[in-house]
């Protein structure tokens, strides 16, 4: 069982480094700083470093200042790591600068969830069914007899919520509930993290939603909606590209569509970063391999090296052969 080949692989290291995917969400947030909190309990050491910061909606949860980013990391503080804790990450190319701070002595553990993962770990443990890391997460503190503090109950429910889309998405299960009935039972305050996660934004996000909203468009027959970002929009509004997370919910939200698209400027000229949702059965992970890219059936994305008017092109055109 992969659960308990995991398990064996933290038992045998005595220091971790933990990271998860770029441009990370409170999936890959919550995960590493609960996980980051378990090793701890079990008198190990871990250090969490990850390439870009986490979002401004996820400032709420606890340990967050915790996380080391690759630029200002201290190289000595990777001596004697002997295992490298990866969550989140369909590949490990995904944790971008992280990569290259592991090294060949170093056992890899790969815990995720996605669909296009491609088992890059020594041990991987890769649950397709999962509707979040942060249920495999949780699944590791069961399995340990631990229980539950609330700052770990809040990171793991926090990592649930965002890839449930607060429990609307179609990954939402039984055990879903189950767990987040469980992780409740810590004295969460529901409301408080919904709201910081998901409704409380920045006025320079609000003011770049509304930019982005201008450019809301659809195919004739309304099956394909897509949106953008770009440089100058967040020049103008003073916001970031990491904030952006949930814009592309408005383009999915469109009666009518079946495939929703956001396309992001990225801050590496001709790099153009693309988000995918499908809904009624539009595999938009498949899509997505087209580019080198993935993620799961309903929720994926890629990055390509083009200009905008043939980044826009080429997306929509292997969209429309799956809609």
């Amino acid at each position: 069982m992969s659960l308990l080949k995991v398990i064996s692989a933290i038992r045998r290291h005595r220091k971790f480094l933990i990271s998860g995917h770029v441009d990370p969400e409170a999936d890959a947030i919550g995960s590493q700083l609960a996980l980051a909190s378990l090793v701890k309990r079990l008198g190990k050491e871990p250090i969490i470093i990850d390439q870009d910061p986490p979002p401004i909606s996820c400032d709420f949860m606890p340990g967050i200042n915790s996380i080391v980013l690759c630029n200002a990391l201290n190289r000595k503080a990777l001596k004697e790591v002997g295992c490298a804790l990866v969550v989140d990450c369909p590949t490990l190319e995904r944790t971008g600068k992280v990569a290259e701070l592991i090294t060949a002595d170093t056992e890899i553990i790969n815990i995720d969830h996605h669909v296009s993962n491609d088992y890059f770990g020594h041990v991987n443990w890769v649950d397709e069914k999962g509707a979040a890391t942060g249920e495999m997460v949780f699944d590791i503190f069961k399995r340990l007899g631990l229980k539950l503090t609330k700052d770990e109950a809040i990171n793991i429910y926090s990592a649930i919520l965002i890839d449930t889309g607060s429990f609307r998405f179609s990954n939402t299960t039984a055990k879903t509930h189950i767990i987040a009935s469980e992780l409740i039972k810590n004295g969460l305050d529901t409301n408080f993290i919904f709201e910081r996660l998901f409704e409380m934004k920045a006025y320079e996000v609000t003011h770049l939603l509304g930019r982005s909203l201008s450019t809301l468009k659809r195919t004739g027959d309304g099956k394909i909606v897509w949106m953008w970002i770009t440089r100058d929009m967040m020049r103008k509004t003073g916001a970031q590209l990491k904030d952006a997370e949930n814009f592309i919910g408005f383009a999915r939200a469109v009666r009518g569509a079946k495939a929703a698209l956001l396309f992001k400027e990225s801050e590496e000229r001709g790099l153009i970063k693309v988000s995918l949702r499908g809904k009624n059965g539009v595999d938009v992970n498949k899509i997505a391999e087209k580019f080198g890219g993935g993620g799961h059936v309903a929720a994926a994305g890629f990055s390509i090296k083009a200009s905008r008017r043939e980044a826009e092109r080429r997306a929509l055109a292997e969209v429309s052969k799956r809609v």
